[in-house]
């Protein structure tokens, strides 16, 4: 964090975000989508069912790689958080293409708003999170104790790194 309270995420770490592969069964269909990319048709035809959606993991807290078992138990709380606040959520996972990171377990969540998803990032340690808004390239949102923000535009090729979905770390 800042003096300012707002997480920093280098340019290398934002690319990593970018670059990640997030993967999710919609429909019988496993989705792959991308920041900023065209999202499949399985998905585009969810989210118009079911309105804006965010992404969002419990792993690897401010982008630090954890022992996969306390990944998983941070997941759990997560996962049970969501319920306790009545909200449903599908499993999926994001990915980095290069392999430098391992796949991280992140939850695609329906009907929970922008705001409350940002609180929910901070609250697990998350730099970032996925919004996705029907008809739009998913986007990566900063967390912001104000809110959130929208990650500066661009794609930088060639970083290494997690993905922030890699759920949003």
């Amino acid at each position: 964090m800042g003096t300012d309270g707002k997480a920093h995420v280098d340019s290398a770490l934002l690319a990593a975000y970018r670059a990640a592969e997030y993967v999710i069964p919609i429909g019988g269909r496993i989705c792959r989508f991308q920041v900023d990319r065209p999202t499949p048709p399985a998905l585009v035809a969810w989210l118009a069912a079911e309105g804006p959606a965010g992404w969002l993991s419990a792993f690897n807290p401010g982008s630090r790689q954890l022992p996969v078992l306390e990944n998983l138990v941070r997941h759990e709380s997560l996962w049970k958080r969501l319920q306790a606040e009545g909200l449903t959520a599908l499993a999926g996972y994001a990915g980095d293409p290069e392999g430098v990171w391992p796949d991280e377990t992140s939850l695609l969540v329906p009907a929970i708003g922008r705001q409350r998803l940002n609180r929910l990032a901070l609250e697990f340690g998350q730099l970032g999170f996925l919004w996705l808004d029907p008809g739009q390239p998913a986007r990566l949102w900063l967390t912001d104790p104000a809110g959130g923000r929208p990650a500066p535009a661009g794609h930088i090729r060639g970083a290494h790194g997690a993905g922030a979905g890699n759920g949003g770390s």
